[in-house]
């Protein structure tokens, strides 16, 4: 049979198909680091919507790729848009629970959708990992201040009075704290002053 020319026919046949089966399922596709450096260069050239895509689609091809969950959160965070900030941040986080951008940028998108309950555990988390972080730990006391968990924004006021002494307000901000949660307060300190 393997010399018939039916034979033969069969076999060519079969071998075309493999071939083009071959090549037509197999054409290289962009790895997901090829496209996350696509976006990086989009984001410099100040083409967000571009690079939104091409990080979209280097998660397409790896999902747990978590330098594009971060770019994403980071885009977001410029563009406003919170809700997907703060998706694509918790994304990076859950995949990389050290890293300190992500959880400060969670903790702003969440601040920035007035959810300051998500935003004091996104700032603590960052002052974990960064525990003389002045922004953090202003963001961390004030989150906490703002859902009246006076303990944990006085230990955080605290911690910004040894990493920065001079932090206008700081004084002021642990007063009204001790204040509020029924410790005695110094006279003539008035409340509700921010931390600058």
């Amino acid at each position: 049979m393997y010399g018939s020319p039916r034979a033969r026919i069969i076999i060519g046949l079969w071998l075309q198909s493999l071939t083009l089966l071959f090549f037509s399922g197999c054409q290289q596709q962009p790895s997901a680091v090829a496209l996350y450096v696509d976006a990086m260069t989009l984001r410099e050239a100040g083409q967000n919507v571009m690079a939104i895509e091409k990080l979209n689609t280097a998660l397409k091809a790896d999902e747990d790729f978590t330098l594009a969950h971060s770019s994403l959160c980071e885009i977001y965070l410029e563009m406003n848009d919170y809700t997907r900030s703060a998706a694509a941040c918790r994304m990076a986080v859950e995949l990389n629970p050290w890293s300190f951008e992500d959880h400060l940028n969670l903790g702003w998108s969440f601040l920035s959708m007035q959810r300051p309950e998500l935003a004091a555990r996104a700032f603590s988390k960052a002052c974990e990992l960064k525990p003389d972080h002045l922004t953090a730990n202003v963001n961390a006391a004030m989150s906490y201040y703002e859902i009246r968990d006076y303990r944990r924004a006085l230990f955080y006021g605290q911690r910004i009075q040894q990493i920065a002494p001079d932090t206008e307000g700081v004084e002021d901000f642990i007063s009204d704290v001790q204040w509020a949660a029924g410790q005695k307060s110094p006279s003539g300190v008035a409340r509700g002053r921010r931390l600058r």
